[in-house]
C-alpha cells in the first residue's frame, strides 16, 4: 500500500503551479515576471534557465531578482538573472 502524500492535504496555489510550469517550459515569455531560487544551491534564476530543472519541493518563487537577493540568494552564473535595477538581460 503507497505511503500517503504529506502535501496531499495542503492549499494548492494557483500562481505558483503556472510559475512551475513557466519553469518547466523554460518559457522566455515569463522573464522578467518573476524569479525562482532553489534552496539546497544558494542560487536564483529566471524562468528560462537551462540549467537542470530543480526538485519542486526546492523552489521558492519571488517576484523579483532583489527580493530573491535580500532573501540571501545569489544570482545564477549562467542566465544571469537581474537583481537590482539597471542590470541589463544577457546579451542586452
Amino acid at each position: 500500500m503507497p505511503a500517503p502524500d504529506a502535501n496531499a492535504a495542503l492549499p494548492r496555489d494557483p500562481e505558483a503551479d503556472l510559475r512551475w510550469a513557466s519553469l518547466l517550459a523554460r518559457d522566455r515569455s515569463a522573464d522578467g515576471t518573476f524569479v525562482y531560487a532553489v534552496r539546497t544551491t544558494g542560487v536564483f534564476c529566471r524562468p528560462s534557465c537551462p540549467s537542470r530543472r530543480p526538485k519542486q519541493e526546492n523552489v521558492v518563487f519571488f517576484a523579483s531578482g532583489t527580493e530573491a537577493e535580500a532573501a540571501g540568494y545569489r544570482a545564477c552564473l549562467r542566465c544571469r538573472p537581474p537583481a537590482m535595477a539597471g542590470h541589463a538581460p544577457p546579451g542586452g
